[in-house]
């Protein structure tokens, strides 16, 4: 979202790499999803699970819990 969209890149791209998610997860950015009261946000595909408000310890659970273990966080979901 706006001016923390390369920060929540970063984070991600880091996070997917050290858990060697890089070959088969594809991130993608988006335009605005309109929901900047609850950004910065993130779509995981399949399933559509929609994150809100997204930070650095978000966003390393994101992609160890759920990507992983194909397990959604339900506190950091939107609905």
């Amino acid at each position: 979202c706006g001016s923390q969209l390369n920060q929540v890149q970063q984070t991600f791209e880091q996070a997917l790499a050290a858990a060697n998610l890089t070959a088969t997860v594809e991130l993608r950015l988006s335009n605005c999803l309109g929901r900047c009261e609850r950004g910065p946000n993130a779509i995981i595909q399949p399933g559509r699970v929609v994150y809100c408000q997204l930070n650095s310890t978000a966003i390393n659970r994101i992609v160890h819990e759920h990507l992983l273990t194909n397990t959604p966080i339900v506190e950091l979901c939107d609905e």
